[in-house]
């Protein structure tokens, strides 16, 4: 706590010391630029230095007020909201401001020096000097707000860019999650125990089950850097690893692909299909006397329709809203669009059609 505290205190103090120097140099530069278009000559700093402490302290208002008034126009009127307007009220309210504090300051010194303050005859005797500071006014706080605005626009455009690496990198862990899903000793051990099952029942159908899954492993890991792949390439995905699936759980398993070719060019995260496909097995008992059948569907070109039948759920698996969420937040990543879940007779999710969407992963 006190180390974030000490970051806080030592940047509001670079953030004050900048201001003040920045400030004081404008402050400097405006009372060399009067005193040389009135006089025709640089002054001496020793004879002049009440001017020269009158307009540093001026700058220093001047600026103290236009920071304090940015801040709270920046929460009513913030920039990315309200940009046009932003720019012109900024603009308006710094000059207002920055003619007002001058204004009110020359009175003064007026004053003091006059021993009163008679306004026609201060206009008639400085009304030169007045416009020629109004000028230099409306031009330093044009470039003020001007620049104030690049910075804005700088600081978005990296703002951007930031949450762009950010959202890349998230959608890159939650797809390595899905992979490490995918080679979980749970799977290899099925997998290797199918295998031993064949070797000597049928060595033909283990040597074959063995290049499928080799061929599964292969789609893993060359896909678990990509954001998403196309339809097609899921759906053959899919069928190799049922394939793998068939010969676990023979005719006991079926899975009915029926899926329009204009979608097939579709995006969607790698491996979606192929988790809805496994939660069904993993979640159901399946047997001779408990078969499951999983169908994959399109609902108007607007839906991939994901729904398997239901049966007796196994003693040692627990929920399946882990490969759920990681498919929410995945899609998330590409679409505005909700996937639905229908939890009855029958366990359906479906799956927005992603076309021309990709453009939020910009």
């Amino acid at each position: 706590m006190a180390k974030i505290l000490n970051r806080l205190v030592s940047g509001y103090m670079r953030k004050f010391w900048l201001g003040f120097v920045i400030s004081t140099i404008v402050g400097f530069l405006y009372f060399l630029y009067l005193f040389y278009s009135e006089e025709g000559y640089l002054p001496t700093i020793t004879k002049n230095y009440p001017y020269l402490l009158a307009s540093i302290i001026t700058a220093n208002i001047i600026a103290v007020l236009i920071y304090s008034t940015d801040v709270f126009l920046n929460r009513r009127l913030p920039w990315h909201e309200h940009l046009s307007a932003r720019l012109v009220i900024g603009l308006v309210k710094n000059l207002a401001i920055s003619i007002g504090v001058i204004f009110l300051s020359g009175s003064i010194l007026a004053a003091i020096e006059f021993d009163g303050f008679d306004f026609d005859f201060l206009w008639v005797l400085y009304s030169d000097t007045s416009i020629k500071l109004i000028i230099i006014t409306l031009i330093a706080v044009v470039l003020y707000s001007l620049i104030y605005f690049a910075l804005f626009s700088y600081n978005q455009y990296a703002v951007v860019h930031i949450d762009a690496v950010k959202n890349q990198r998230k959608q890159l862990k939650l797809q390595f999650d899905a992979l490490k899903s995918q080679l979980s000793p749970h799977y290899l051990f099925n997998s290797l125990n199918t295998i031993s099952s064949l070797i000597f029942k049928d060595p033909s159908l283990a040597e074959d089950f063995i290049r499928r899954l080799a061929s599964t492993y292969q789609y893993i890991l060359d896909n678990n850097q990509r954001q998403y792949v196309t339809l097609q390439e899921e759906v053959e995905f899919v069928k190799s690893y049922n394939y793998l699936l068939k010969v676990r759980f023979e005719n006991n398993l079926h899975l009915d692909i029926n899926l329009p070719p204009n979608i097939m060019e579709s995006k969607m995260p790698p491996l979606t299909l192929q988790m809805l496909v496994e939660n069904a097995v993993k979640h159901n008992v399946i047997s001779k006397d408990q078969p499951v059948s999983i169908y994959i569907s399109a609902i108007d070109n607007t839906d991939i329709k994901v729904t398997n039948t239901k049966t007796r759920t196994p003693a040692h698996v627990s929920s399946l809203h882990v490969g759920l969420d990681n498919i929410k937040k995945r899609y998330s990543y590409f679409t505005d669009k909700d996937i639905k879940i229908e939890d009855g007779s029958r366990f359906t999710v479906k799956l927005p059609v992603i076309k021309d969407e990709l453009s939020k992963t910009a």
